[in-house]
């Protein structure tokens, strides 16, 4: 009994001395006295998170203590070991804290225990799960969620990809930038470091950091505004397995100006009506060149223009695509994409749009009769490509068909007597071309007839096809080198053979005058001739009708 007397008296003894030990400590150190001032960093954010903790107790919102979590991880050169013998140091920058995004410099500071839940990290410490460190990186990545329930866009693999990206990848942990930091560009030497060191192809830092200035992390609506935060950027592109690089910098004023823009007579179309179901991160592309994405996207204006589309199809085009030449042209290579300018306004630029692939067509187009009143002139009388061969259904120019009925194409202006008239050129050209034997010959087949005779002359055989020059032109050599021009077909020609041709003049008086006498004199002997004719046998035919009636009569 008397030794439980002793314990008991020796217990509260040694109580006593404790709490007048406290009571010295709490009188005499800086950090509780009340009067102190902080005489350094540790001191100053551990009174900063005194007076949190005081007010969050207050309120509720955080009944825990960061005293304790503060006073072993601001100081310490513990670390962790995990099974796969990785370590990590458990030390916490208390500076670094207090200025960051969550710390009690920010308006809405956070307590430890708003991260690291108090029932999860009671003291000591349970042994860590996470088999090495970066499952233990993912596995507190996910405390994020609590408030961010919504994170911003990300091109990133999320967390149920292999090799997730995760929000303190980026953001770091207690050193999180402010979203102020973020847009003024502090945040992109972490997105450079990372991508350096996993291979990853990144944009230019300083473009990047005017992507994220865009809003190109923001929780919105997407639209073109949405699209062009990053496609309005300059010198961005993608590069493709074969080593192509196609630009994707839209310039946006041009796609305001285009056919698509505010002046579209439908409506504005917005990225979203051509690039339909486009979310961000964008799906792979699987295009193995530039070409091939090229290719594939033109699908698209066959959601609109569906009609011009099937006549491409089968267009001398179309059918090359189909035949696997992927330099055939689409309807981009014509008309562009982003910047689609109304097709035949200024005329001059329909020629200019085959030169892309017939380059040395258009330059003898250029210098021809037509090219040169298109592009000096500014005529709009004058026949460009698409009069001749066709707009979205261009047919093969080098078929039989396409040759017999190319007389046709020259008649659509040149025997229209309206539009000659405005040029003073004579529409006789194409009537003395089909009255002669070569134009007879031609337009008597039939242009149907696979087996059509592609022998006889048409206008192009004397006047050629791109290069058509004046008659009159000394170059030309259409009238100085007809005998030349003759002999193409008929080798043998003499020197006399081209005066058996009449010209595109008619015959008179002042023009093939033997011609046209002799050509007058039959026109008024032979109907005189068959008229008298006529005459003969009406008048024989009467008096043998007369001879027997006399005979019955007598009989």
């Amino acid at each position: 009994m008397f030794l439980k007397i002793v314990e008991k008296l020796l217990a509260a003894l040694l109580l006593i001395a404790l709490v007048s030990i406290s009571i010295f400590v709490f009188h005499t150190h800086p950090l509780y006295g009340a009067e102190a001032e902080p005489t350094d960093d540790f001191t100053r954010v551990m009174l900063d998170n005194l007076e949190l903790e005081q007010t969050a107790f207050q309120t509720g919102e955080h009944p825990g203590s960061d005293s304790a979590c503060r006073s072993c991880h601001s100081d310490t050169d513990a670390v962790v070991e995990l099974p796969s013998g990785e370590t990590f140091g458990v030390q916490v920058d208390m500076d670094a804290l207090a200025a960051s995004a969550h710390g009690t410099m920010s308006d809405d500071p956070l307590l430890c225990t708003s991260c690291h839940a108090a029932a999860s990290f009671q003291f000591p410490h349970a042994e860590l799960e996470a088999a090495d460190l970066r499952e233990f990186q993912i596995a507190q990545s996910a405390a994020c969620d609590r408030c961010h329930q919504q994170p911003h866009l990300t091109g990133h693999p999320g967390p149920e990809s292999e090799n997730p990206v995760v929000c303190t990848d980026c953001h770091s942990s207690h050193d999180v930038l402010t979203v102020e930091q973020l847009q003024a560009g502090e945040g992109t030497a972490a997105c450079v470091d990372c991508h350096t060191q996993s291979g990853v192809d990144l944009t230019d830092p300083d473009t990047l950091t005017g992507l994220i200035d865009s809003g190109l992390f923001a929780q919105q609506e997407i639209n073109d505004e949405y699209c062009l935060a990053c496609h309005s950027q300059p010198d961005i592109a993608m590069e493709f397995p074969n080593g192509d690089t196609l630009s994707l910098t839209v310039d946006s004023m041009a796609l305001h100006d285009s056919v698509h823009g505010v002046n579209n007579e439908w409506d504005q179309l917005a990225c979203t009506d051509c690039h339909v179901d486009y979310q961000y991160p964008h799906e792979p592309v699987e295009a193995e060149s530039a070409r091939e994405f090229s290719l594939q996207q033109n699908l698209v204006c066959q959601r609109c223009h569906e009609q011009n589309f099937d006549k491409t199809l089968d267009s001398v085009h179309g059918e090359q695509l189909m035949a696997g030449n992927l330099d055939a042209a689409a309807c981009t290579d014509c008309h562009g994409s982003h910047d689609i300018p109304v097709p035949n306004e200024p005329r001059q630029n329909i020629p200019m749009m085959c030169e892309q692939c017939h380059t040395e067509i258009f330059a003898e187009y250029s210098e021809s009769v037509h090219g040169e009143a298109l592009f000096q002139e500014n005529d709009p009388d004058v026949p460009t490509c698409i009069d001749c061969h066709g707009v979205h259904d261009i047919g093969d120019p080098t078929t039989v068909l396409f040759r017999v009925r190319s007389p046709e194409l020259c008649a659509e202006c040149h025997a229209d007597p309206e539009m000659m008239a405005r040029h003073d050129i004579s529409t006789d050209v194409f009537e003395t071309y089909v009255s002669d034997f070569h134009g007879t010959t031609t337009m008597l087949f039939d242009p149907e007839h696979p087996n059509a005779d592609p022998t006889k002359a048409v206008c192009y055989d004397c006047h050629g096809v791109h290069d058509i020059k004046s008659p009159d032109d000394p170059e030309a050599g259409i009238k100085q080198n007809l005998l030349e021009t003759c002999r193409k077909c008929h080798p043998d020609a003499s020197a006399n053979f081209p005066d058996s041709w009449t010209s595109h003049f008619p015959p008179s008086l002042q023009n093939n005058t033997l011609v046209y006498l002799v050509d007058l004199f039959y026109s008024i002997i032979i109907p005189f001739t068959l008229a008298f004719l006529i005459f003969l046998v009406f008048t024989d035919v009467y008096r043998r009708i007369r001879m027997l009636i006399k005979s019955s009569r007598s009989s």
